[in-house]
């Protein structure tokens, strides 16, 4: 009879932890990208692809075949933008990133030249996933901004194509 009780025990004890057991490692970057905006989403490679038209998607300037700038989201907070050879920012962005709800908020920590240091820039990104192709829409113009383009209207967006 004890031994029965102590099967029970050891048997009710892993069912209880496989149904409480978290399986989201084995869930893509796409299923979990489609969800909407989060760290697991956002952590790993990325590259500009182009700048667009928030309203209609318009490509204003598209970046894929100059090879858009590289984003990286690191899992300790830390993000870091080199820029492509387009404009005229050619030393790297570094920087501390968060995500609180659907608000990512980027904070340069060191000093460039097109992102004032110090400054925060805090967007809401559109991201869409089309099987495994993973887009954001960051609905604003941080990395690429370039007076002479004016590239500031409040209708222009980034976008960026996860890479990995």
């Amino acid at each position: 009879m004890k031994t029965k009780i102590l099967t029970f025990l050891a048997v009710s004890t892993l069912a209880f932890f496989s149904a409480c057991s978290d399986d989201s490692g084995s869930k893509s970057i796409a299923e979990i990208c489609a969800n909407g905006l989060s760290e697991d989403c956002l952590v790993g490679n990325w590259t500009l692809k182009s700048i667009s038209q928030i309203s209609n998607k318009n490509v204003i300037t598209d970046f894929s075949s100059s090879k858009g700038g590289k984003m990286e989201f690191r899992e300790d907070g830390i993000y870091h933008y080199a820029r492509s050879s387009y404009g005229d920012c050619p030393d790297p962005d570094e920087g501390h990133w968060t995500v609180e709800g659907q608000t990512l908020t980027f904070k340069e920590d060191r000093k460039g030249d097109c992102i004032e240091f110090g400054k925060k820039y805090s967007v809401t990104p559109t991201i869409e996933v089309n099987g495994d192709t993973i887009t954001m829409y960051l609905n604003k113009v941080i990395f690429q901004q370039n007076e002479s383009d004016g590239m500031f209207t409040g209708n222009d967006t980034e976008v960026f194509v996860r890479t990995e």
